[in-house]
């Protein structure tokens, strides 16, 4: 079987990433790297030349430096995603591995807990030091590091730590808790560990009430 060129197959792995989904130039260069068994400096130069003829092709968008986007053709032109959607991308994944996930108010309105809906989107982020355009994103730094196994947990962790300082007005919030939990997996004993070892002892307490909830 003939082997692709670097442009094939970096045009391949592009296909494979959904329209709308942002993703580094790093990420590829690393996946080219690793399938040709080159080291990663001579990748990326490769790579960074490749990306920026598809996107003067239009095949692909330039969000920012080192950042580009699959835009879907319609009959209306080509949909866009937002720029607070693709920094909020940024932040919650690099490649296929999980650094982050969306916490705060606009993770509370999006499960019902209030109707208010924030100016900016909260992120809690293995890379909470990146520089961002803060007019739509707050980075925060998370309890611990962010993986896909433990974010859905974070999540529910967050929420009841910042219920009580929150503009709830939801009818039953611990009922919408205990769907969250239920609608995600996740397990009793292992919510508990993360908030013993990680959160606040009220956090832990009024994790309790959610768990029983009926």
């Amino acid at each position: 079987m003939e082997r692709f060129t670097y442009g094939e197959f970096i045009t391949n792995k592009i296909a494979d990433i959904p329209y709308g989904q942002s993703f580094q130039t790093d990420i590829i260069a690393e996946a080219m790297a690793e399938e040709y068994a080159i080291p990663v400096h001579k990748a990326k130069p490769i790579t960074n030349v490749t990306l920026k003829r598809l996107a003067d092709r239009g095949l692909i968008e330039r969000f920012q430096k080192g950042v580009y986007y699959r835009a879907k053709q319609t009959v209306f032109g080509k949909a866009r995603p937002s720029e607070d959607i693709l920094e909020a991308q940024l932040l919650t994944r690099r490649g296929n591995e999980i650094i982050g996930y969306e916490t705060g108010l606009s993770l509370m309105n999006k499960i019902g807990l209030t109707t208010l809906v924030p100016k900016k989107r909260e992120i809690a982020t293995n890379a909470y030091r990146k520089n961002i355009n803060d007019r739509y994103i707050i980075a925060r730094k998370p309890v611990i590091t962010v993986n896909a196994g433990n974010f859905r947990y974070l999540q529910l962790l967050d929420v009841i730590r910042d219920l009580p300082e929150a503009p709830v007005d939801a009818e039953n919030p611990k009922a919408l808790l205990h769907a969250f939990t239920e609608k995600n997996g996740l397990d009793t004993v292992e919510t508990l560990t993360y908030a013993k070892q990680h959160y606040p002892q009220k956090t832990l307490l009024n994790l309790v009430d959610v768990l029983v909830e009926r």
